[in-house]
């Protein structure tokens, strides 16, 4: 049953199609609002009562404001593919700036770790200094950076949520997915570093529900405040044992060669990307979601072997079917 409140709200999604996007109007639209979902095309938009898409560019601003119009929240879900990610990003942010100017909205973007750079501490907090040792992790600062300065200077109001790898929903696109679970239901499994490092991980349907309680609390942050998303963290060997367990069998456990792809990656743009990325894998971290809990209360939370589990069926591999709590009572 949908959630209705008295006093109904407007949300305009950004890439509302994508990874982020389409759990994010899902969990808004079961929350009781109303949802406009900015998209290059409207094929494949849910055909609801409550979601209007929108066709247009994010990264044009006559298209956002003209969007954003008396909506109260823009959640930011894009997601240019990294090769396009300059000037891609700015160009975003620099029209989601004039929209929220604009429209009074509140800005709600998803912050991820590549700001930290190498080494990362094995906490990560809200004060922790951005130091980037990436191209896209200084493309990310410097986004924030603006968020920050057009809050300082014209009041336009961003809430940063920041949180690890995705995994779960029904897109496509993440480590978890693409390379993880990729060959799960051939019985393996690809994990990207060492199987003894702590990750920090993020499930998409909570990420999503601490998204909307951030914008139903919003008029009590500041103009621009960060918050860190906890989530999941999990080693190789937790993710593992996880998989094991919902898919009902051992898995044979490889490792991705990152050496190869590196070797590659002049001639493979793909893998230049990625490798820029392999330090993530090879340090353990953690993300302190305490300043979050105490913003909001309790955060969504769905169990780590259900999550995993969920996850897989998602992505169409069979799992073991989780017996009623009487047949596991009766079982003892």
């Amino acid at each position: 049953m949908i959630e209705r409140h008295q006093d109904r709200k407007t949300a305009l999604i950004l890439g509302a199609r994508g990874r982020l996007g389409r759990v994010v109007l899902d969990e808004f639209v079961r929350r009781g609002w109303r949802v406009r979902a900015l998209v290059r095309s409207a094929t494949g938009v849910p055909a609801l009562d409550d979601v209007v898409a929108i066709e247009g560019d994010a990264r044009s601003r006559r298209d956002l404001i003209a969007a954003a119009e008396g909506v109260d929240v823009i959640v930011n879900a894009t997601n240019p593919p990294f090769p396009a990610w300059q000037p891609a990003v700015f160009e975003i942010t620099e029209a989601v700036i004039s929209a929220a100017r604009t429209s009074g909205a509140v800005h709600l973007f998803p912050g991820n770790i590549y700001n930290y750079g190498w080494p990362m501490p094995d906490v990560i907090s809200e004060t922790t200094p951005q130091r980037p040792t990436t191209r896209k992790g200084a493309i990310r600062v410097e986004a924030e950076r603006r968020y920050r300065e057009a809050a300082d200077l014209y009041g336009v109001r961003t809430i940063v949520l920041r949180a690890g790898d995705y995994f779960g929903g029904d897109g496509r696109g993440s480590w978890f997915d693409q390379v993880i679970a990729g060959k799960a239901a051939r019985g393996k499994m690809t994990y990207p570093g060492p199987l003894n490092l702590a990750h920090a991980w993020a499930y998409l349907p909570d990420l999503a529900a601490t998204f909307e309680a951030l914008a139903r609390q919003r008029d009590e942050f500041g103009t621009f405040e960060t918050f860190h998303f906890a989530g999941h963290t999990a080693t190789g060997a937790d993710v593992a044992a996880a998989m094991e367990t919902a898919i009902g069998r051992p898995l044979s456990v490889g490792r991705l060669p990152w050496r190869v792809m590196r070797l590659a990656a002049p001639v493979v743009r793909s893998w230049r990307e990625l490798s820029e990325l392999a330090y993530l894998w090879h340090v353990a971290h953690r993300l302190d979601g305490a300043k979050l809990e105490m913003a909001i209360g309790e955060i969504p939370h769905t169990s780590f072997d259900r999550a995993i589990r969920e996850s897989l069926d998602a992505l169409g591999i069979d799992t073991r079917p989780t017996r009623p709590a009487a047949a596991q009572l009766a079982a003892v």
